[in-house]
Formats: C-alpha cells, structure tokens, sequence
C-alpha cells in the first residue's frame, strides 16, 4: 500500500489516501460536504443586502479590537430611526447597516471582516 499525501484547493487541508497505486487512491477531502458551502465575500454582501428583513446570523471580526463576534440581526428595518441623516456613508466604508436583535439597536458590520453567514438555515462559510 502507498500513502500519498493531497493538498485540498478549497480548504487548505493536507490529507492522505493508501491505494495500491497512487493513480487509484481516492483524493477526496474529508471536509468535501462543507465545501458546498463556502461562498466569495461579494455573494455574502449580496445575500445580506438581498434578505429583505428575514433574520440571518453573521460572524465577522470587528475593526477595532479584532475580536470574533457573531449576531442574530435583520437588515431594512426603519422603524427605529430617529431622523435625520447618517454622519457617514456606510457603502463607501465597507459597512453593511443591520438591526441587531439581541440588543435592540442598529449596528455597522464591516463586510470585509465576514467570516461566515447563517441564512434560510444554511450556514456558509466566506473565504
């Protein structure tokens, strides 16, 4: 039997597989069902602009203290808004604007820091 050792493209994982000849190994990642769920960034940031109020769950690494946060939050809601305008333009930031549901306030998420998405029971993973 020869081991033969593969480089996953998706995930990064080294693995291997023992065949009697390397050309009949099975160079199958053991994570290959959670491959199906990884998207780019730019498919996250349309998923969230897309969700139209339907509760989703985001995880991303805040800008300033660059510790890990995930929350359950909505986007388009305005019924909290006091008026006026936004002292930013959060497009222009890299920033999607959501309603955090937890605490009650609207929150900035910085759409490059997303490092998973929690949508219509789906968990994906952004890479």
């Amino acid at each position: 039997m020869i081991k033969t050792t593969y480089h996953c493209a998706d995930c990064g994982l080294d693995f291997e597989a023992t065949a009697y000849y390397p050309e009949q190994a099975k160079a199958t990642c053991p994570k290959a069902a959670e491959h199906s769920n990884v998207i780019s960034r730019e498919k996250a940031v349309e998923i969230l602009a897309g969700s139209r109020g339907k509760f989703l769950t985001i995880e991303f690494t805040k800008r300033t203290t660059g510790e890990h946060r995930t929350m359950t939050c909505r986007t388009g809601v305005t019924k909290h808004l006091k008026g006026g305008k936004k002292a930013y333009d959060a497009k222009a930031l890299g920033l999607a604007v959501v309603w955090e549901t937890k605490s009650g306030e609207y929150r900035s998420v910085p759409t490059d820091a997303i490092t998973a998405l929690k949508y219509g029971g789906k968990r994906m993973v952004v890479r």
